[in-house]
């Protein structure tokens, strides 16, 4: 485990120093979320939210219902981001060093999530921190809720990234990936729009995405007060949504591997 932990602060150091050096990218990486956001609460302004058929939208939480939706979808962007960045060692050799080496595949991709949850997240979240406790008087968090539920979204959020990670080592043409999961997570996630206001095929597709089951835990702990006799279906769903990332991802990770021993070549597969 020690060794586990060591490749993965190795990694999650190194992709710090290739990406991350320069402290302006940190404005570009709040500045495109932050008008999305600013797009959003606008919009809603055109309508009286008072007649809102939703039990935890109104016109007084609208504000604090955008932010933790756009706070949650800066974590799942930011790790599908690190997969397609994370693409390019495989073209650059970088990855066959690593396959030489006795490091444990899962930490490596583990560490690359890991890094870019946190490094590209970083300033939307102050920024969202700051803002929701601006606008305290909205929330009517369930505080017993909010610790189980968090916990959760992280470990979900670190293990989506894993995956897409993984899946993108598995081909050399998995860049469409990050154009389907990227705009389409964002819509259909409910990170604008509450899911339960969808029509029924756009609700069966926001059934893809982890992120609409850690938005709809997040948004009742905190805005309905939901206990977790409420939320009970969506957490267990969340787990196990954990047990089949992780279960995918170690079977891709065999996968490839037993590629690069038959080919003796990462590079063209």
């Amino acid at each position: 485990m020690k060794y586990f932990i060591k490749v993965v602060l190795a990694e999650s150091y190194k992709q710090h120093r290739n990406y991350f050096n320069n402290k302006m990218i940190y404005v570009s990486l709040f500045l495109w979320p932050l008008l999305s956001f600013l797009a959003s609460y606008y919009s809603y302004k055109a309508f009286d939210l008072e007649e809102s058929a939703i039990s935890y939208i109104n016109s007084g939480n609208i504000l604090v219902f955008l932010l933790i939706g756009y706070m949650a979808m800066s974590f799942f962007r930011s790790v599908v981001q690190s997969a397609w960045r994370f693409s390019s060692e495989r073209q650059s050799g970088t990855l066959e060093y690593i396959y030489l080496s006795p490091a444990s595949r899962l930490a490596v991709l583990m560490g690359n999530a890991l890094s870019s949850v946190f490094e590209s997240s970083v300033v939307m979240l102050v920024f969202g921190i700051l803002m929701i406790f601006y606008n305290r008087e909205s929330l009517h968090a369930n505080v017993v809720g909010l610790v189980v539920v968090m916990p959760i979204y992280v470990i979900m959020a670190l293990l989506w990234g894993v995956f897409i990670n993984a899946c993108f080592l598995y081909s050399r043409d998995t860049d469409f990936l990050f154009t389907i999961l990227e705009e389409p997570m964002e819509i259909f996630s409910g990170v604008k729009v509450p899911v339960m206001i969808f029509p029924g095929w756009a609700k069966l597709l926001s059934c893809i995405f982890p992120l609409t089951y850690a938005l709809e835990a997040l948004r009742q702990v905190t805005l309905n007060n939901s206990d977790l006799g409420t939320i009970k279906i969506t957490v267990l769903i969340s787990i196990l949504i954990i047990v089949v990332l992780l279960a995918a991802t170690l079977i891709t990770i065999h996968i490839v591997e037993k590629h690069v021993r038959k080919t003796g070549n990462i590079i063209l597969f």
